[in-house]
């Protein structure tokens, strides 16, 4: 939550300073940057010798929740991915992400039972 807290005050910084100061794309596209590395994160790992990608994305959702991750997770041979929305962290939206990716894997036969 801190993080989200954090990320929404660099953006209202970022759009007070835009409206007051006349900034050049460079600029922003470097702030962009910046909040875009510490609200999401990717990566990829190898489960029983398939390589699956991940991505987590935080967003603003709403005055109660103000930060959320969402998840996605994807079988890079077969093209397969599924989501999970809706989570406190980027780890939780990973984890829900790459479960869901798993079950329809060994669901649709693509991968065996033990793991």
């Amino acid at each position: 939550m801190r993080t989200g807290l954090f990320l929404l005050m660099v953006v209202t910084f970022t759009v007070t300073m835009t409206t007051a100061i006349d900034l050049n794309p460079s600029m922003i596209a470097t702030v962009t940057r910046i909040v875009n590395t510490l609200a999401n994160e990717e990566g990829q790992v190898t489960v029983a010798g398939r390589v699956i990608k991940y991505k987590a994305k935080g967003r603003v959702h709403s005055f109660k929740e103000p930060w959320v991750y969402d998840g996605t997770a994807w079988d890079i041979t077969s093209g397969i991915s599924e989501k999970a929305n809706h989570y406190k962290s980027k780890q939780g939206a990973i984890e829900h992400a790459m479960l869901k990716l798993l079950e329809r894997l060994k669901r649709e036969g693509i991968m065996k039972d033990e793991l």
